[in-house]
């Protein structure tokens, strides 16, 4: 019989934003625990929040073994490794005072606008350990600032949304960015003439890759229910195109170097796609064991329950050139918020974009009105892939510029 554990510590100061005031102040500080025991080929958990008992833990674990949940796979081993990215960049007891400023400055300089939503400070802690010499260690400390806006004369119940995600914070950068888009909210401009036109995603945006995050799940792939099902070694894209199952900390915020089942990978993250070549699905070790597939580290799950696949941070390998570089003097659409659309079985995508912008690589231009984009995953990677920048969508955000020409309309 061997024992794991996982552990996560949550802290965190949530302020609630109505009418560009703080409304409400909330503050968690939660610790879980799972204990997972495995005996003869079955998994048993059991877990807490807050303060426990450990010979509690481990008989309720023990007992839950009677459901008989298979778990015959290797136990991550004789690995031990701390990764600590918390930094002091603004103080815990002067966030709500701080962001008081913030927001009446925002009042003062914008005053057409009316902002709601959510700042919050985040603190993670991940540990998993067990009773064969694995011990991995994980903390972050994440500001986020996501505002929702809308015009004072709008109907609409938001009109758009402004905000930074990172590990850096400077009041003048923040406020610069937001008066960036709503300058450029206010300058109504129209549409290129031509038909393809480079359309331009945050890297953070999932709507990009919602076919890899599907297709791309061993499970799917192993079963045969994926585009790309018996393509591995294929060359399907663009030789510019590599794309991670990503973990890495430069290039995610608040994301474990290792997964719930304690795997890691060199490097820590690992090639989905590289050079256009199709290299296979992430997976977890059920899924890599029941398709005889390589194991990628992608097992997600509740800090009490039975690992599963998840779905893992995708990212791609950036470019050597800079936003401007890659539109050489062209237009491109900038697209801010754009829900309800998807890609077909066959590969086909689709979606309306409620709000997009004007952009020149250097400076958001103008608001477009509201938008059609359309075009097919192989295009959108293949012959028709720009590139992801090598500089950030602002000072305080990781995120950069994603690239591709797509056919654009009005609505």
């Amino acid at each position: 019989m061997h024992r794991e554990k996982y552990t996560i510590n949550t802290r965190q100061i949530s302020l609630n934003v109505v009418q560009t005031e703080i409304d409400s102040i909330r503050r968690k500080n939660i610790s879980k625990t799972g204990l997972r025991i495995f005996r003869e080929g079955l998994v048993g958990c059991a877990g807490a929040i807050g303060k426990y008992r450990e010979e509690d833990l481990l008989k309720r674990a023990i007992s839950s073994l009677q459901g008989n949940i298979p778990y015959d796979f290797k136990l991550s081993k004789d690995i031990s490794r701390s990764v600590d990215l918390r930094q002091k960049f603004i103080d815990e007891k002067y966030v709500a005072e701080e962001f008081a400023i913030f927001l009446e400055n925002i009042r003062k300089e914008q005053p057409d606008f009316i902002f709601a939503n959510k700042i919050n400070l985040t603190e993670e802690e991940h540990r998993i350990h067990n009773d064969l010499g694995l011990d991995l260690q994980f903390a972050d400390r994440v500001l986020e600032v996501g505002l929702l806006f809308k015009e004072k004369t709008s109907v609409n119940v938001m009109d758009g949304f402004v905000g930074f995600w990172g590990r850096e914070y400077d009041r003048n950068l923040g406020l610069e960015e937001i008066n960036k888009i709503c300058t450029a909210f206010q300058n109504k401009v129209d549409l290129p003439k031509q038909k393809k036109l480079p359309v331009i995603f945050r890297t953070g945006d999932r709507v990009p890759f919602i076919k890899f995050l599907k297709d791309l799940d061993g499970n799917s792939y192993g079963s045969n229910s994926s585009l790309f099902s018996g393509k591995i070694d294929s060359k399907m894209f663009s030789e510019d195109f590599t794309l991670y199952q990503n973990r890495k900390a430069t290039d995610t915020l608040l994301t474990p170097f290792f997964d719930v089942e304690g795997s890691i990978n060199p490097d820590d993250r690992y090639a989905l796609v590289k050079e256009g070549v199709l290299i296979g699905p992430f997976t977890d070790k059920r899924a890599a064991s029941k398709y005889q597939l390589p194991l990628t580290g992608s097992a997600a799950g509740e800090y009490d329950g039975i690992p599963t696949i998840g779905s893992p941070q995708l990212t791609i390998k950036e470019s050597e050139k800079t936003a401007k570089e890659l539109l050489e003097g062209e237009p491109g659409i900038l697209v801010m918020m754009a829900s309800g659309g998807d890609f077909t079985p066959q590969g086909n995508f689709g979606s309306p974009v409620q709000l997009a912008f004007l952009f020149d690589g250097e400076n958001i231009i103008g608001k477009l009105p509201e938008l059609k984009i359309s075009s097919n995953i192989y295009d959108m990677y293949g012959k028709d892939y720009i590139g992801v920048s090598k500089d950030t969508i602002g000072p305080l955000n990781n995120e950069k510029y994603l690239m591709m020409r797509m056919d654009v309309s009005k609505m």
